[in-house]
């Protein structure tokens, strides 16, 4: 079985100051004050508007993507979260920023998702890592997260 997810990560106190900027944005609750805004397909054409240019390494950040997250980074720290595994083979990509900066990449990786959550303070459970620990396994497919 396959797992699809690609989303931004970021803080309940962040999410809560900045205004409903996207209508198709659904902001999902984790684990210890985290939330998730899944990328979907309806979210990421909203907010692309069939002019957003892939950054490379990527799959779905685009610079308009990265822009909006580089914007919520002034409030607190952000990440930008990708994975994509089939039968086993797959890999990962994130980005973090903290005030406007990129202070975090890694691409086509296994381990990028679980630092970018370490760095936005994520401690994992006994027995967990921080995937697990915030519950970004509970959807196998984007378009699951509703």
């Amino acid at each position: 079985m396959g797992y699809d997810f690609r989303g931004i990560v970021t803080s309940l106190d962040v999410m809560k100051r900045l205004k409903d900027k996207y209508t198709s944005a659904k902001v999902i609750p984790l684990y210890n004050g985290l939330i998730v805004i899944p990328l979907t397909d309806e979210l990421y054409d909203e907010i692309n508007k069939n002019q957003g240019t892939t950054i490379p390494n990527y799959e779905y950040l685009t610079d308009i993507i990265s822009s909006y997250c580089r914007e919520i980074s002034k409030l607190g720290l952000v990440a930008y979260i990708e994975a994509e595994y089939f039968g086993g083979t797959g890999s990962q990509n994130a980005m973090v920023w903290d005030s406007s900066q990129v202070i975090f990449e890694e691409t086509l990786s296994q381990s990028a998702i679980n630092r970018s959550l370490e760095i936005l303070g994520v401690c994992k459970l006994q027995g967990k890592d921080e995937f697990d620990t915030v519950g970004l396994g509970r959807h196998r497919d984007i378009e699951d997260w509703e």
